[in-house]
């Protein structure tokens, strides 16, 4: 696979149209180049975030998606699928989303912008108060994002080697509990400052802020992303530190300003064009897990059709397959239907027709069909057609902050209606893929009606159930996390849902020769060599770490890091 290098127009530009004695200034005093506008750095965070294209092929197209059965390649499952099926060893490409010497990933960018509005005179310096903390967010969002995958991080110490002399390059790692505390008490400040009406006139990022421009009120907009980050945080910290995770879900609700309240400022970026497609994003022809296909299809979920295409199946094949014994007698035709993931699935000669292609004489041919449903690959590509689709990238969606307030109310974490923000969830939810599949020109779009979403809550297993709240929360969270499917991950982790065990739907059992494949959990972890230059910050973070026995070995992938408590 080929590495796409990404270089920041905005700054080329910036040097193309420097004076040839402007250019041997900036030579002379490395400072001098810090004069740049500073919101031309902020492109940079968006980019990093979601335009890694290794990241893409490996972190997700050949691992996540695969381990949480979001995916499921033709032929399904082989015994050791559940393992790193890549070389990449303990390297996960989303490093270079916080770290990258390349591009300056989100930590350099963001940490660049702060040092420029630094050296700002007073006067000015006031006028850059908003910009200044709205770089946090983005910030503290991918140092979040990366420690899902490995626990301790480089944070706080981290990112200063340009500012320090000499140069800081041992930074120390923050345990992932000291970094949540560390991410939270600077949300809460940036939301402070934002909320703060400024004496001065604020300069605005505008159209280099590539998630909310155009989009109402920057400062609020940020504040309200802020908050919603403190949600997600908080929902992680519920089995470690409830009290604590309380606190904040309290503060955050009591707020004025409060978290994302609309699908007009959710946190999302559309990429157009070739952004997040083609080579290295093309997902191949997988199909959706067959347990959560087939409970999207039997509810009428009009979401179905934006994340899968219909069966090549159709009902007469199936009656045809099912009169010559090539499908069991139980079975019954769907318009969309999953495939199982479990290698031990592949050996029942019952189960042999969501596996792999199913043979039949149809009118009087030999015909080979795969029945389960192909994504639609647009969703995840948009060049997959050749057409002018738009990508979608969520980060915090409305529909998202709904069914966590939805769920800390069915858990008792808030005194809030459950049910009222269960349904609003699918409401956003179902307005926001109503929009993806329409930007993505999926296979045979159709817009939801107002009507099939009612009929849709009123559907046995949606229509809520104060019983059985919480496995129907969780299962709405995870089908709206189809195209966010690191929080889908980290939804299965964090409250076992969909579950073997499950009332609403039973989630599919997972062996090998007879053996249970758990779900990986984390990135394997390694010490550091003895020639790395911050060996002794690594090996302490390392060590304190494995006092924690559910860590696990370090190459362990099913293995937990500290907020993913048993």
């Amino acid at each position: 696979m080929k590495k796409i290098l990404k270089y920041s127009f905005l700054a080329l530009v910036t040097l193309a149209a420097c004076s040839r004695e402007k250019f041997a200034e900036m030579n002379t005093n490395p400072d001098a180049v810090l004069t740049i506008d500073p919101k031309t750095q902020f492109p940079t965070a968006a980019l990093a975030l979601h335009t890694n294209d290794f990241e893409a092929f490996y972190d997700y197209n050949r691992n996540i998606n695969i381990w949480t059965l979001l995916w499921v390649q033709p032929g399904g499952n082989g015994v050791a699928f559940r393992q790193n099926i890549v070389s990449t060893g303990s390297y996960a490409y989303r490093i270079e989303d916080l770290y990258s010497r390349e591009t300056g990933g989100v930590g350099g960018a963001m940490k660049n912008m702060q040092y420029l509005i630094s050296l700002m005179p007073p006067d000015k310096k006031a006028t850059y108060t908003y910009m200044n903390a709205i770089t946090g967010v983005p910030l503290a969002y991918t140092a979040f994002y990366v420690s899902d995958l490995f626990g301790s991080i480089a944070y706080s110490d981290a990112f200063q080697a340009r500012y320090t002399n000499p140069p800081n390059l041992t930074p120390k790692y923050d345990s992932q509990e000291q970094l949540y505390t560390i991410l939270d008490n600077e949300l809460k400040g940036i939301v402070n400052t934002l909320k703060t009406t400024s004496p001065d006139g604020q300069v605005l990022l505008g159209t280099s802020d590539l998630w909310y421009h155009g989009v109402g009120n920057e400062a609020q907009n940020w504040a309200r992303a802020a908050n919603s980050l403190r949600l997600r945080i908080a929902m992680r910290m519920l089995k470690r530190k409830p009290d604590a995770a309380k606190a904040i879900v309290n503060e955050v609700l009591s707020d004025n300003l409060g978290p994302i309240n609309s699908r007009d400022v959710q946190w999302i970026f559309k990429g157009g064009g070739t952004t997040g497609g083609g080579g290295n994003w093309n997902p191949g022809s997988p199909s959706g897990r067959k347990d959560v296909v087939d409970f999207m299809n039997d509810t009428q979920d009009p979401r179905v059709r934006m994340i899968y295409q219909k069966s090549a199946v159709t009902q007469a094949m199936f009656d045809a397959a099912k009169a010559q014994g090539k499908i069991a007698a139980s079975d019954k035709w769907r318009a969309y239907t999953g495939r199982y993931g479990s290698p031990d699935a592949s050996k029942n000669p019952d189960k042999a027709p969501y596996v792999t292609n199913l043979s039949f004489n149809y009118n009087g041919r030999d015909t080979s069909l795969p029945m389960p449903s192909q994504i639609q690959n647009s969703i995840w590509d948009p060049t997959y057609q050749s057409k002018n689709a738009t990508r979608n990238f969520p980060v915090i969606t409305y529909a998202d902050v709904c069914f966590m307030r939805a769920e800390l109310a069915a858990r008792g974490v808030t005194t809030e209606d459950a049910q009222d923000w269960y349904y609003k969830g699918i409401d956003a939810s179902m307005a926001d893929y109503n929009d993806w599949g329409k930007d993505a020109k999926v296979n045979g779009y159709q817009a939801m009606t107002a009507d099939e979403i009612t009929a849709y809550k009123n559907q046995p297993g949606v229509k809520f159930d104060a019983a059985n709240a919480i496995e129907q929360i969780c299962l709405q969270q995870f089908i709206h996390l189809h195209t966010n499917s690191n929080e889908l991950w980290a939804l299965m982790k964090r409250t076992g849902y969909p579950s073997v065990n499950g009332v609403i739907m039973k989630a599919e059992s997972v062996s090998s020769n007879g053996v249970d494949q758990p779900l990986p959990r984390r990135w394997a972890l390694n010490l550091p060599v003895g020639s790395d230059l911050n060996y002794t910050n690594k090996l302490q973070a390392i060590t304190d770490m494995q006092k924690d026995p559910e860590l696990g070995d370090l190459p362990d992938i099913t293995g937990r890091v500290w907020w993913d408590k048993k």
